[in-house]
């Protein structure tokens, strides 16, 4: 049993002995390679955590700079709207302002066409009547001679210019 127990003791200081040489030139190095994987992977980590808060930053921004560009290009389409419908209605004013314009000049025109005609006829009818009563007095006429003589003179009136 002392052989036994010189086995089990040796093999205990050698396991002792082989623990104390693998924490010293293994399992320190080990150990310091996996805390700078570590190390290394929590740093990744917290860089694509960074890089994902950055990423989702920028986002707020261009979406802040759409609805801003939305809401100019809508004050934009809205301002010209007011801008066109305004230059419409300065146009139909317009129109309707010369229509009115043209409408009292052709009355006008009309009015003064109308005032010369009347005039032109009224000198025409008492030259005419002139005339006939210069045909009828030069002799004395009955019925019958009395309605040639107011053909004839209708006739030639017929044929003659009006005078202006």
């Amino acid at each position: 049993m002392e052989g036994n127990l010189f086995k089990i003791f040796a093999t205990l200081v050698n396991f002792v002995i082989l623990l104390l040489f693998l924490k010293h030139f293994l399992f320190d190095k080990v150990n310091k390679i996996i805390d700078d994987r570590n190390s290394e992977v929590a740093d990744t980590v917290h860089y694509a955590e960074n890089r994902a808060l950055e990423a989702e930053k920028l986002k707020e921004s261009y979406e802040k700079q759409i609805a801003s560009l939305e809401n100019k290009g809508r004050e934009f389409v809205r301002e010209a709207k007011l801008k066109a419908d305004a230059q419409a209605k300065d146009i139909l004013q317009e129109a309707e302002n010369k229509t009115a314009m043209l409408l009292k000049q052709t009355e006008d025109e009309i009015e003064r066409l109308k005032k010369k005609s009347l005039q032109e006829m009224k000198q025409e009818i008492g030259a005419l009547a002139i005339f006939a009563a210069e045909k009828i007095l030069e002799k004395e006429l009955d019925h019958q001679e009395h309605q040639a003589v107011i053909g004839k003179i209708i006739d030639e009136a017929g044929n003659s210019k009006w005078q202006n």
